[in-house]
């Protein structure tokens, strides 16, 4: 919300008849005194608060609001009390596991004797997801000695929501995927400043008649120009091709599209869902070769392998 202010200037004039005298004095504003004691342990409650969190402790974190607290977020319904707080977070718990939050304090300021507002940035990691930043402001009231959270309220932006190529920095290695009718080997790569990862890759598929034999280049980075992570992919006869990622909140889908050297246009969805740091699967869904639909690919898991 935008806040526009007038200000007016004005000069406090004194008139001393006895000495016959004019004295003009400009007063500064009262500052509000210093609170170094309440605002350290709104801190600490904000911190105590992103503990309980990575313990998993939804009825932890609900006490941290007062009675009839409410969490506001951009993409759900209000939730308003203890109760209906702590089943909101009980519920995420049980979908995020190993959770880590780093909370980051801009700054808290006072709107009276028992009020406080706190500002800053939220990222949440749980196991096998990418991280999850948001804005936050925060309504601190003082009850019974304490500081309890009024409301709460996150939001996304366009610096905390932007994809980050360190997202997919568990990649780095070499992976391997082997069936019967077929061979896979990739190799993940930090490029120069690892703003970029390199994949170099092999495919060996055994035919009726034939083995093929498939090798290529992949480039991952986040593409400036939609903040969306990018895979930019060269075959060693000629193709290229293109993909964009976004995360579903449970995996990569990844959005491809190519060309092959004879011309032929490939597309599809590929599906990609991380088991830890030495797995995941791969599938391949909505296939096309030059607009005739193609069966979908069973799902693929690949491991990591020693180098």
């Amino acid at each position: 919300m935008k806040k526009h202010w007038s200000m007016i200037a004005t000069v406090a004039v004194a008139v001393v008849a006895a000495a016959g005298l004019i004295l003009a004095q400009d007063k500064p504003p009262k500052s509000e005194p210093a609170r170094p004691d309440e605002e350290n342990a709104i801190r600490e409650a904000s911190e105590s608060l992103a503990r309980a969190m990575e313990k998993g402790d939804a009825k932890a974190v609900a006490d941290f609001f007062t009675q009839e607290g409410e969490y506001q977020d951009e993409d759900q319904d209000i939730i308003r009390g203890r109760e209906a707080i702590a089943k909101a977070y009980g519920d995420f718990f049980a979908k995020r596991k190993e959770v880590k939050v780093q909370n980051k304090i801009d700054k808290v300021r006072f709107l009276g004797k028992d009020t406080a507002i706190q500002e800053g940035t939220i990222t949440v990691t749980a196991a096998d997801t990418p991280a999850d930043s948001s804005r936050y402001s925060t309504l601190y009231l003082r009850q019974d000695g304490h500081w309890l959270i009024g409301l709460l309220k996150e939001w996304g932006d366009e610096k905390t929501s932007k994809a980050n190529i360190n997202d997919l920095a568990w990649l780095i290695g070499s992976w391997q995927t082997e069936k019967a009718e077929s061979v896979s080997k990739s190799k993940y790569e930090w490029a120069e400043n690892k703003k970029f990862i390199r994949c170099d890759y092999s495919v060996q598929i055994k035919l009726k008649d034939k083995t093929v034999h498939s090798k290529g280049t992949q480039v991952i980075g986040v593409d400036p120009a939609v903040g969306l992570i990018h895979t930019w992919t060269f075959d060693s006869e000629g193709g290229v091709g293109e993909a964009s990622w976004t995360w579903d909140g449970n995996r990569w889908v990844i959005h491809s599209s190519g060309t092959l050297s004879d011309g032929t246009e490939l597309n599809a969805t590929n599906l990609m869902t991380r088991a830890g740091d030495n797995a995941f699967t791969w599938r391949s869904v909505n296939r096309s070769s030059s607009g005739e639909p193609l069966p979908d690919l069973p799902a693929v898991k690949v491991i990591r392998v020693k180098e």
